[in-house]
């Protein structure tokens, strides 16, 4: 049976062969535009129902080694590079949610490929031992792949885990107004009648209390300012990007910081949020603060070129998802949030908070 998966599955693949092709990695930077600095690949393992090692040499060959220490190929770097630029065109040709590739397929074979994504319990595409030229380092690595060349893949991933409820404070809502809000399909057109009627949202609690803890975990301020951010990102004339709604809470300044640059103070808390989602986090399991992805980040860019984000380079990488992150809504009738009803004396709503690459 044929190997079939999307584009950001077997954009995996792709950044194999290339860079086996290459045989090192250049680091990115906030932009993921290529930076001069980069680093020699060592070694690329990867396991599947065994495990494969796969070394460059002097003699610019890949060496793939079996589980048992035995060679089991032996291939030009060049053809790495033929059969990754060839892979290349073929996803970006490709139709429909999933898809097969003959030609890259029959290449997986001879080097002890069977799968497009390899399993793995963490939140690592790739294991690499790549050589830091500036520490000396050779450590082996887990990276997290992401893809430009299929949909944008998820941050933070939506759920009841991640529902947020705000008490509406203001003006007082009758039962009508509340039904006639309630009604209104859009979201933003719902938050705006919301506004028009002289309310406001005031955030009241975390729904879930593992996720709750966890963003205490990160930082006493963040259940506070996450809801904060959300209830920018509902305004009608939100950009949903994760950097607007910052800048637009740091305006605001709910925390009265009185340091000299308040935008940093308050895009620090969210990098801090954003790099633990990135490299381990989840809503719904407790985090005690031991990254999965302990490499960092590989970017598949639309060109194909990829970059590097080191997790030694913390504020290169906290760059980047600060500047390609955005807010998403999920789906209101799966989550149960963005409707007004009545807890005690209290009018409350509930938010969701998902966070999606922007491209």
């Amino acid at each position: 049976m044929a190997l079939s998966g999307n584009k950001g599955e077997w954009s995996e693949i792709y950044a194999l062969f290339k860079l086996l092709g290459e045989g090192k990695v250049h680091a990115g930077d906030a932009n993921m535009n290529k930076l001069s600095l980069y680093y020699p690949i060592i070694n690329i393992i990867r396991e599947e129902s065994k495990k494969y090692e796969y070394k460059p040499n002097i003699e610019q060959n890949i060496v793939v080694i079996d589980e048992n220490g035995t060679e089991y190929a032996r291939l030009s770097m060049d053809k790495f590079i033929l059969e990754s630029n060839q892979l290349l065109k073929d996803i970006s040709k490709a139709k429909g949610a999933a898809f097969s590739i003959p030609r890259t397929e029959t290449f997986m074979k001879t080097i002890g490929c069977s799968k497009i994504k390899a399993p793995s319990y963490d939140k690592s595409d790739i294991h690499i031992i790549i050589h830091d030229l500036r520490t000396s380092m050779k450590p082996l690595l887990g990276f997290s792949i992401k893809s430009q060349l299929g949909t944008p893949s998820t941050l933070l991933n939506a759920g009841k885990t991640t529902n947020i409820t705000y008490r509406v404070v203001g003006s007082s809502l009758t039962e009508n107004d509340i039904k006639n809000i309630n009604a209104i399909e859009d979201h933003l057109s719902r938050m705006q009648a919301i506004l028009d009627k002289g309310c406001n949202l005031e955030y009241y609690d975390i729904d879930n209390s593992t996720f709750k803890n966890n963003l205490l975990f990160l930082d006493s301020c963040m259940p506070q300012f996450i809801a904060d951010c959300l209830t920018i990102d509902s305004m009608p004339n939100s950009t949903s990007t994760i950097r607007n709604a910052v800048e637009m809470i740091a305006k605001k300044n709910p925390f009265n910081f009185t340091g000299s640059d308040i935008v940093a103070f308050y895009a620090h808390k969210m990098k801090i949020l954003l790099l633990d989602a990135a490299l381990g986090m989840t809503p719904a399991k407790e985090w005690t603060g031991q990254y999965d992805a302990n490499g960092g980040y590989l970017v598949v860019r639309k060109d194909g070129e990829i970059v590097c984000y080191h997790f030694y380079n913390r504020n290169d990488v906290e760059d980047y998802l600060y500047n390609n992150t955005r807010f998403e809504r999920a789906s209101r009738n799966r989550y149960g949030f963005g409707s007004l009803y009545r807890e005690g004396t209290n009018i409350c709503l509930k938010l969701n908070l998902q966070i999606r690459f922007k491209k």
